[in-house]
């Protein structure tokens, strides 16, 4: 029985630990806590920093570990780089690829290099000065060049509003660099597009639409709502595929998986952003039954030494989703302490509802701070339905009955999203 050293014990690392023991894996699960939702459940837990590498090579050695592994955490992927590199255990990236992804500076470059539509940027520092700020075509939107989670971001619509927004992103940024696009007015809309790599090919398997959850006042820059797949799915494959494939080749890229962001505009689509890693939101449970693709599964098993994926699994691939609506739900919280939950147990036995990944529970405190972050959601629901009728009578459904509220019994799901918004292939002009 191979072993799995899992980085990190909280609900991200929860999945791969169910999917590789799964698998048939031996889990052993480690950070520095004495508990978590994670170590519960694997075969093993320790109690050992993830920055801590020495003692956990020493781990890796006496215990004979085939490989090690984390979820979408980039301070734990950063660890397990170096981790595996010092143990000389598989990993999926280098360092060095794994700065050439995470920076937008380089990305955008690189986006550049290869006919690859992205947004349009604007410099700007400390020493910018009122005037050059003024004639700058307003609105933009300031972020970390290494930013994650959506921490730092901010849409400012005037240039008065570009000084703080600056530092916003100054103090999310580790590099202390930041970047300036034009803002696309789109109405909240993004596009992404996944693909598996393989031994240096990449393979194009999911294309969604993401809605945000706050495009009028746009202090809620997060995710809202997923639609799998794209309606744009024909015009990317005929207009962009081949050019992406070929950047992705150029940043030497060899296996793992890799997602694009980008914000469409008629017929446009320009990508502002990628990541190397698993997303957040733990696609696979939608990827898997969609498109054939468990990313998730292919990840851990190149962790323990295995190939990503055979011919066979590359064959089967369906990026139209085999026909069926693919939906992921989240439900962001206005700040407070959580003091009582209805009506989620009932949402998750309706019919297309597949999974439901929790982030808080009752007496948790969800902080201001983390207002327009990824943390503000409370979970996130993995649905898929025969048709759009019905994913979206689901969802209906769910925030009707779901209500989650503070100690003072005030609701704090205010934010429900409005389906109306959502781009229907027949309402589509392009491809």
């Amino acid at each position: 029985m191979k072993k799995l050293l899992v980085l990190g014990g909280t609900s991200a690392s929860l999945d791969i630990v169910k999917l590789a023991k799964g698998m048939g894996l031996y889990t052993i699960v480690t950070d520095d806590k004495a508990s978590g939702v994670a170590k519960e459940i694997a075969d093993e837990s320790l109690q050992i920093s993830t920055t801590d590498l020495d003692s956990l090579v020493q781990v890796i050695r006496k215990k004979q570990i085939d490989g090690a592994f984390c979820g979408p955490s980039e301070f734990n992927l950063r660890n397990l780089i170096r981790l595996c590199e010092k143990a000389g255990l598989p990993c999926y990236t280098t360092m060095e690829q794994w700065d050439r992804c995470a920076n937008k500076d380089v990305f955008k470059q690189y986006c550049r290099d290869y006919h690859v539509d992205c947004t349009p940027e604007y410099t700007i520092t400390e020493q910018t000065t009122d005037e050059e700020l003024q004639q700058i075509d307003y609105p933009i939107i300031l972020k970390p060049v290494d930013g994650c989670s959506s921490a730092g971001i901010t849409v400012c619509n005037t240039w008065q509003e570009v000084r703080k927004a600056y530092q916003y992103a100054m103090d999310a940024s580790i590099c202390k660099r930041i970047i300036a696009e034009k803002f696309i007015e789109n109405h909240g809309e993004i596009f992404c597009a996944r693909y598996v790599l393989r031994d240096g090919v990449a393979y194009p398997y999911l294309l969604n639409d993401t809605y945000i959850v706050d495009p009028v006042n746009r202090k809620t820059l997060i995710s809202g709502f997923t639609r799998m797949p794209s309606v744009r799915t024909k015009y990317y494959l005929e207009k962009m595929d081949q050019n992406v494939r070929n950047m992705i080749a150029g940043m030497g890229l060899k296996n793992g998986i890799v997602f694009f962001q980008a914000l469409p505009l008629g017929e446009k689509i320009y990508f502002h952003e990628m990541g190397y890693r698993l997303s957040g939101g733990m696609i696979y449970k939608l990827a898997g039954p969609l498109t054939k693709v468990n990313d998730m599964q292919m990840m851990i098993r190149y962790a323990v030494g295995d190939p990503i994926c055979t011919d066979e699994e590359i064959a089967q691939i369906d990026v139209n989703c085999s026909g069926k609506i693919g939906v992921k739900l989240m439900v962001p919280l206005e700040p407070g302490t959580i003091g009582s939950v209805e009506g989620l147990e009932e949402s998750k036995q309706l019919p297309a509802v597949k999974d439901f990944l929790r982030y808080y529970y009752e007496g948790d405190v969800v902080d201001p701070k983390v207002v327009g972050t990824l943390s503000q959601h409370f979970g996130r629901f993995s649905i898929i339905a025969d048709s759009d009728e019905e994913a979206f009578r689901t969802v209906d459904t769910i925030q009707k009955q779901l209500k989650v509220c503070n100690t003072d019994g005030q609701m704090m799901n205010t934010m429900p999203f409005d389906l109306n918004r959502v781009h229907l292939p027949d309402m589509m002009q392009i491809g």
